[in-house]
């Protein structure tokens, strides 16, 4: 009797031929494959989502950073009179590094009405609104700005107000004041303000609208006028960077 040499071996659903043996390897090779498949997928979220995580710590890490750059450049700034040209570095315990960078603010704080999206400057006056009752003031106390020499106020009607313009000298590094301010009173109108001593010197400039109705004050300086300080801060860890900008005007606007 001979012997079959074309072994079959029953597979379920299937009748039992040679067919049936491919078949049986190709869903074989598809299972392997939808497993192997799926297991790259979990594979590459689960890596992904580590990316993720880790860039989200590092991340957080630059932003402290580059805060805690604008916090300390505020201080040395406003509390200190650091100069503005003093550029502040350091690091941070977790490993982040942080610097930050200073300049003078001369933008029109409110380009289209007040003044053009242009600096300050005497082809670029700012005009303020007071109302009755309200006051005005701007420090020239930022050191190391360039500030002009003179500004020029005119009043545009004719309420009873105050100009007060306050000065002291300064010494030491950083400087400050060393003697008590002195004040000079005007209440007409044109007055050009001097501030050439700048560099020895910090001025203040108060206008009182102490009438009963708004009116208007145009300020008009010899050269760029520097409103405020800008910082531009920077953190960065493990080439991740996050970057905080903050503006700390010298001018207010306050009932009187």
């Amino acid at each position: 009797m001979k012997k079959n040499k074309n072994k079959c071996f029953n597979v379920p659903m299937f009748q039992c031929s040679n067919d049936n043996q491919g078949i049986s390897l190709i869903l074989t090779l598809l299972i392997i494959s939808t497993v192997l498949t799926s297991t790259l997928i979990v594979s590459e979220i689960t890596f992904r989502q580590g990316q993720i995580v880790y860039g989200a710590e590092v991340s957080e890490k630059g932003y402290f950073a580059a805060k805690t750059a604008l916090e300390k450049a505020a201080y040395q700034l406003t509390k200190n009179y650091a100069d503005i040209g003093d550029d502040l570095s350091g690091s941070l315990s977790n490993g982040a590094e942080y610097t930050a960078t200073i300049t003078s603010d001369t933008a029109c704080p409110n380009p289209g009405t007040e003044c053009t999206d242009n600096p300050i400057s005497n082809t670029n006056p700012w005009t303020i609104e007071l109302e009755a009752g309200e006051a005005f003031e701007l420090a020239l106390n930022i050191n190391g700005a360039n500030y002009p020499s003179s500004i020029e106020i005119t009043q545009t009607g004719t309420e009873p107000t105050d100009l007060v313009l306050f000065q002291c000298t300064t010494s030491g590094t950083p400087r400050d004041c060393s003697t008590t301010k002195t004040q000079t009173f005007y209440i007409t109108f044109p007055q050009t303000i001097n501030t050439s001593d700048y560099l020895n010197s910090y001025f203040w400039i108060r206008i009182n609208n102490n009438g009963t109705v708004a009116d208007s004050y145009t300020l008009t300086p010899s050269s760029s006028l520097p409103l405020g300080i800008i910082i531009k801060a920077s953190g960065s860890c493990d080439e991740y960077e996050r970057q905080l900008i903050q503006n700390i005007p010298k001018w207010q606007k306050f009932g009187i």
